[in-house]
């Protein structure tokens, strides 16, 4: 129940606020149940100098549980908990990790790699899911394809004079187009386009992620750095309608200043033209705003002393059994060609349950992950 839902009501009309119920309560809820077949080896070799892990998994997901966008004039505006067909999660895991020593050097490396393919491979009755934040349609579940894809148009590029102007087919959301406008695709080829032609734009899973960790020791010095990545995953960039939307009135990013300018320009392929009213569209939902968002992070990076014991014996008298100097530091750096703040967007920035399993990957501008230093004095008594 939500005490804050307005009603109009009377001849007056009067806005009146009330209770009302805004979730759907689902009676038949049940538990999902999982099936997984793994695959894999172990394996040492160099008298344990050398490990490695190799793994391959099935995993099938029944009456997955997920919030099922309802349509509006049911009365509710939130998800309702549902069991949803079946989902399969295949891939692979493989991690070594390798230590040695020469003479006072001592040196481990470490590195893992997994891959993930996402797929519905049963809806029931329903032929598809669309949902999105506020009720927009950005993400479609379908059977055969990952879950909570991205749903649009796809786009060829810019209409560099008047004669491909001209040329543009039929388009349902356009009320002409110009030279400097956005070509969209017809996907299904049938000579118009329109809402028939959203396709898939990417999955906002990751299809694989990895990891590096390296350490090193010498005399008392130590040093400790931990890479994480992932790839073959997109976000969509929500951030960045508003602020390159070439007909607002609002405040632009810096992008729009690549906006076309006239054909054989440098930025003639890159930003649609500057227009008030915007007939074409080209703000639409599309994979203008689709972005890779592939990464590599320095994850954490460590550089130590430890006195030796011969040293802290003879300045402590036995009291101190260990004492070390470090610095360090968290989110030191990410290599990314994402053009948003955080390339590590996971889930609907939405107050909506239930979006973050069909809607996710949507980057409102949240704020990236802080930097962060640290300066350490550790010390262990007898």
């Amino acid at each position: 129940m939500n005490t804050s839902i307005f009603y109009v009501s009377g001849g007056g009309p009067t806005v009146v606020r009330a209770p009302a119920p805004i979730t759907f309560v689902n009676s038949g809820l049940k538990w999902e149940t999982s099936t997984q077949t793994d695959i894999g080896i172990d394996a040492s070799f160099f008298k344990g100098k050398l490990n490695a892990t190799f793994d391959y998994y099935d995993k099938i997901t029944d009456d997955v549980l997920l919030g099922l966008p309802l349509p509006y004039v049911s009365g509710y505006f939130l998800p309702a908990d549902a069991n949803i067909g079946q989902i399969k999660n295949s891939g692979i895991e493989f991690s070594f990790d390798y230590n040695n020593e020469l003479g006072d050097f001592r040196y481990n490396i470490g590195a893992n790699f997994s891959t993930v393919k996402n797929e519905v491979t049963d809806l029931g009755s329903i032929p598809q899911i669309l949902s999105g934040i506020g009720g927009a349609q950005t993400h479609r579940t379908i059977t055969g394809q990952s879950m909570g894809h991205f749903y649009g148009f796809k786009t060829d590029g810019l209409y560099q004079n008047q004669a491909e102007a001209d040329a543009a087919l039929p388009d349902s959301f356009s009320s002409g187009a110009e030279p400097g406008d956005i070509r969209f695709v017809d996907v299904n080829g049938d000579g118009v386009i329109n809402s028939d032609d959203r396709t898939n734009l990417g999955s906002p899973f990751p299809g694989f992620f990895y990891g590096i960790n390296m350490g090193a020791e010498y005399k008392g010095f130590d040093l400790s750095i931990l890479l994480r990545g992932v790839g073959d995953k997109q976000v969509y960039n929500s951030a960045r309608i508003s602020l390159e939307d070439l007909s607002s009135a609002s405040n632009f990013s810096t992008q729009v200043l690549d906006r076309w300018t006239g054909e054989g320009t440098a930025t003639s392929s890159l930003n649609p033209r500057l227009t008030r009213f915007d007939p074409n569209s080209n703000n639409r939902y599309s994979d203008r705003w689709i972005e890779n968002s592939g990464y590599l992070r320095i994850q954490h990076v460590s550089i130590g002393y430890s006195l030796s014991q011969e040293k802290l014996n003879s300045w402590t008298n036995g009291f101190v059994s260990r004492m070390r100097f470090y610095v360090g530091a968290q989110n030191l750096a990410t290599f990314t060609n994402y053009s948003g703040f955080d390339p590590e967007v996971t889930r609907a920035q939405s107050f909506q349950k239930g979006d973050f399993a069909l809607a996710s990957g949507q980057d409102g501008g949240a704020s990236p992950l802080p930097r962060i230093y640290q300066f350490g004095w550790t010390v262990s008594f007898n």
